[in-house]
């Protein structure tokens, strides 16, 4: 069993490799420079006699070829955009794909806005599939009471099921939303969602950031369905859920 914190360490040591083509060097300096602090060796390649824009292929640390995505594609988290799970756009679509292809990579200095929008990718999820149980911890209660209309809509959607975490009182009524209040230190400095995929190891995912800093975070999502039955076992027999 893996602990929030614990889980940020383990995908910490899967380092990844991420090469660059491009022949335009600021792209190259501007990519290693968004990826110096996260687990993430960066190289440029020059496109040579390719006749295309410019592209990225990462590998893991060892040099296996896991995916190839479009430079321009990174803006998707460079500059990202917030809507809610049932606002999803096929532009989302994109959006998708680069979070499947930076999974497992460590992030570093995200903002409040990024993490929403890392947040915003499991919750549409949690919304396609229609059930489950979604797992989300907000810290604080403002932080809960922004997103409080966004968890109603979510749990009255079909049959998903949603418990919030905060490391704080909370007396509001809160439709078919279950709320565990717990002045734990963890709950407090991390930020978490946790989806069990409605039994479906496909659909299982997860977010855990700590904060590190004012409105700055580092951690990292996964697909990983070892990775999310852990935080699952995790916060169900720490709270005693299920």
């Amino acid at each position: 069993m893996m602990g929030l914190r614990d889980a940020i360490d383990a995908v910490e040591r899967r380092r990844k490799r991420l090469e660059v083509y491009t022949d335009d060097p600021e792209i190259a300096d501007e990519l290693a420079t968004q990826f110096e602090t996260r687990n993430v060796d960066v190289s440029h390649r020059s496109l040579g006699a390719l006749d295309v824009t410019g592209f990225v292929v990462v590998r893991s640390g060892d040099g296996e070829f896991r995916g190839a995505l479009g430079i321009e594609q990174f803006d998707a988290i460079l500059s990202p955009e917030i809507n809610p799970s049932w606002e999803f756009t096929d532009a989302a679509v994109e959006t998708r794909e680069l979070f499947d292809f930076l999974e497992n990579t460590v992030f570093s200095a995200y903002d409040r806005r990024q993490m929403l929008t890392a947040a915003r990718e499991i919750e549409e999820r949690a919304w396609r599939v229609g059930g489950g149980t979604l797992y989300v911890g907000f810290q604080r209660r403002d932080a809960l009471a922004d997103q409080k209309d966004v968890y109603e809509r979510l749990a009255t959607h079909r049959s998903v099921t949603v418990t919030v975490f905060i490391d704080d009182e909370w007396d509001d009524p809160f439709d078919d939303v279950t709320v565990v209040t717990d002045a734990d230190g963890e709950i407090g400095d991390v930020w978490f969602l946790v989806f069990d995929g409605a039994e479906n190891a496909l659909q299982k995912c997860a977010l855990v950031a700590e904060q590190r800093g004012p409105d700055r975070y580092y951690g990292f999502w996964t697909y990983d369905p070892e990775i999310v039955d852990d935080l699952l076992e995790d916060l169900e027999s720490t709270y005693d859920l299920g």
